[in-house]
């Protein structure tokens, strides 16, 4: 069968409808405007699309436009140990942009998460950008050729990118043990080859896989250096850079130094935020919080913090530490959840600027009161909030819409893969330190107190976590969990009954609680006839 690829149109389905494509080559180009793809040159446009890895609309001056990989990879938030909502936040103060299921009862993203089509952000958005690669990849050599260099370099980026959402999906829907469920490979384009899920092992092999022969493209096509005036597409750095993120995931430190060596020799920028326009802040009439007493105009407590702007006319694709990309706006309830007490002791909130200017007020949403006006909350409310419920991490944001999170590979996070692997392999505690200082000196206001920093393992998890933040907390806790058998549990106070603010009791999600890996969406595990993940069933 015949199948029409339309060069400019998004392909869909990835999981719940793909298009099965066939001998396409002797069709004639599509005189109505969008031509059928026949030529190498349709295919290295595809592969150098910038909403394969960056399409939310996260750049100055605009607002979010929702693209396909807007909203994923915050379904996590609420499994970390680095975000909390207090029962008495919501069930006296009543306002805020939080579901309160999602917030207070793990045991409900079954019903809220599992079955919501709406949110299968994640899962859709990986899928559909794996189809894209799996098209591009089986057409190589059907399609008119131009050059050997142009085709090793599609070749390489498709391999790349297949892999990069693969592991995506990976770490978000399935243990870490070697030996649990995975969620095979999907390498074609028809519908009904849906691959056997197997093990964690074999996809993570299959990764690997396109990531060396990616590599090896990537080689022959010349693309060796890092190319910032084209990040989104892929070069050898760019490929190092991930498996360098993938080896430290699996526990694999040897090959993680390795690689994370490599990427920063090729690109090793840290912007300082004491002086990059990107990180400027403002102060906002809207930031202002009065608490009052009800009915009456006494100021009981007023909080003013920074609000964190982009630079009107500057892109976020300037942005220099990136090795790729990848952003998500984290609509699902991560742009508003506080973060924990233990998050908040990690910080010097003096001399770090990280918690200045990403732990700002974007807390709108808390700020709302019916009787008073916006940005005023009743004192018989407020008088229930912590300090800490007016922090949130919000690395990027974009004029009163979502906060943005990096998620592709960055110079800081190669830093710290580097200082991670050196201080478990061995290595100069010394040398550690002056891998951290060189990060710190670029984060703090103050680089007497940037270099009081040690140098041993807990000491560089500290320095990830306050950098990554919030949002890779998750993956974090699932891979020491994993790879170094930390035992680190998740409690924190829920309402058992949301509607009851009487009903507060403890939750307890354990280090090695099936939950970890989190609910394939049930239409899903339906169309790809999989079982669902223990604990969610």
């Amino acid at each position: 069968m015949k199948c029409k690829i339309f060069f400019i149109a998004l392909l869909v389905g990835a999981v719940t409808g793909f298009t099965s494509c066939g001998d396409y080559l002797d069709e004639t180009p599509n005189k109505s405007g969008s031509a059928y793809i026949y030529h190498m040159d349709q295919l290295y446009g595809l592969t150098g699309s910038v909403n394969l890895y960056f399409g939310n609309g996260l750049e100055a001056g605009n607002a979010i436009d929702k693209g396909e990989v807007a909203f994923y990879m915050s379904e996590p938030y609420l499994m970390s140990d680095a975000v909390e909502i207090t029962p008495g936040y919501y069930s006296h103060n009543g306002v805020g942009g939080v579901d309160p299921i999602r917030s207070y009862n793990i045991y409900c993203w079954e019903k809220n998460v599992k079955n919501n089509e709406i949110m299968d952000l994640t899962w859709r958005a990986a899928y559909e950008r794996i189809y894209r690669f799996n098209t591009v990849l089986e057409n190589l050599d059907k399609v008119i050729q131009t050059t050997e260099i142009v085709r090793n370099q599609v070749e390489g980026e498709a391999r790349f990118g297949r892999a990069y959402y693969h592991f995506m999906l990976l770490t978000q829907y399935c243990l870490w043990n070697e030996n649990a469920p995975g969620i095979g490979y999907r390498e074609g384009v028809n519908p009904d080859e849906i691959p056997e899920r197997r093990t964690v092992g074999y996809t993570i092999s299959r990764i690997y896989e396109d990531l060396s022969l990616a590599e090896d493209c990537l080689k022959k096509a010349g693309r060796t250096q890092f190319d910032f005036a084209s990040n989104t597409r892929p070069t050898i750095p760019t490929v190092q850079a991930f498996r360098a993120r993938v080896d430290l995931y699996r526990g694999n430190y040897e090959s993680a130094l390795k690689n994370a060596n490599a990427a920063l020799d090729a690109h090793g920028e840290l912007v300082d935020l004491n002086t990059d326009p990107y990180y400027m802040t403002m102060e906002m009439p809207n930031s202002l919080m009065l608490m009052q007493e009800d009915g009456s105009m006494t100021v009981k407590s007023t909080i003013m913090l920074p609000m964190l702007m982009n630079t009107p006319g500057r892109s976020f694709l300037e942005y220099r530490e990136l090795f790729l990309p990848n952003v998500s706006t984290t609509m699902m309830c991560g742009s508003w959840i506080p973060v924990s007490e233990s998050f908040s002791e990690l910080w010097d909130r003096n001399t770090d600027l990280r918690w200045q200017k990403f732990y700002n007020i974007h807390y709108y949403y808390l700020m709302m009161s019916p009787i008073m006006g916006y940005g005023i909350v009743p004192w018989a409310s407020g008088q229930y909030l912590r300090e800490l419920d007016f922090h949130t991490y919000c690395r990027f944001y974009s004029y009163g819409a979502y906060a943005g999170q990096i998620v592709g590979m960055t110079t800081a996070e190669m830093y710290l893969i580097k200082a991670e692997c050196m201080a478990r392999t061995g290595g100069v505690e010394s040398d550690v330190v002056n891998v951290l200082k060189t990060l710190r000196r670029t984060r703090f206001s103050d680089t007497n107190v940037a270099d009081n920093v040690g140098g041993t393992v807990q000491n560089v998890l500290d320095e990830r976590y306050r950098e990554m933040g919030a949002f890779w907390r998750f993956f974090d806790i699932k891979r020491l969990n994993g790879a170094e058998n930390a035992g680190i549990e998740i409690r924190r106070k829920i309402l058992s009954d949301p509607t009851d603010p009487n009903s507060v009791t403890e939750l307890v999600i354990p280090a090695n609680d099936l939950r970890w890996a989190l609910p394939i969406y049930e239409t899903q595990c339906e169309l790809m006839g999989w079982k669902q993940n223990a604990g969610w069933e």
